[in-house]
């Protein structure tokens, strides 16, 4: 009878830390909200670019990381671009605004000058496109 006690008592002591492994082993890495992380730079910004600033801040952060939390209106491209754990060319972000915004804009362009070209562009696009 004891016998079947410690054996209970070790498949029971087996399986609680089974199951500990198994909680801990499912857990993967938790990706980052970077929407979240730079909601910050809402408040610097009018209320009908604020989501455009948050939008364009979050992908900024998928190339610089945790760095992109020193961002503000006044920073230069070529600043932010120099924030970046993994070395990034100026050009190939310039490009990359361009195909994505349809903006033209330089190493001198600040923050807030690209959120403004942004909004402009948008609402250039809205203007010309026809109602339906």
């Amino acid at each position: 009878m004891p016998s079947q006690f410690y054996l209970f008592l070790a498949v029971l002591i087996l399986l609680v830390a089974l199951g500990r492994i198994v909680v801990v082993w499912r857990r993967g890495p938790k990706s980052v909200d970077w929407e979240l992380v730079v909601a910050f730079i809402r408040l610097d910004f009018p209320a009908e670019q604020r989501d455009i600033a948050q939008k364009i801040a979050a992908g900024l952060a998928e190339i610089v990381g945790t760095k992109i939390k020193r961002l503000k209106p006044e920073d230069r491209l070529e600043q932010i671009v120099g924030w970046a754990e993994n070395p990034i060319q100026l050009s190939d972000l310039i490009k990359v605004l361009h195909a994505a915004y349809g903006i033209q804009c330089d190493a001198d362009t600040t923050f807030r000058a690209l959120v403004e070209k942004v909004a402009e562009h948008g609402r250039q696009k809205e203007t010309l496109a026809p109602e339906r």
